[in-house]
């Protein structure tokens, strides 16, 4: 009896999926799948949000400018 080789790098080999024994064979094609959501309010979201926190960080960005600058 020969043992397989386990020390060398076997090469992938593509199986086709096997669909369980117990579920019925699918006659019908399946669904099709529905678009993707629109994330675009998102988007809009986050860039608002984005523009929020620069237009709050830039006092206190020149704040720390100025007093880096004195010292």
């Amino acid at each position: 009896m020969k043992l397989p080789e386990l020390t060398g790098v076997r090469k992938y080999e593509h199986e086709r999926p096997r669909r369980p024994s117990h579920l019925p064979r699918r006659l019908t094609p399946p669904p099709k799948r529905s678009e993707p959501p629109d994330l675009t309010l998102f988007l809009y979201a986050g860039v608002v949000l984005a523009l929020v926190l620069v237009i709050v960080a830039i006092p206190y960005l020149i704040a720390y400018l100025l007093q880096v600058v004195r010292f």
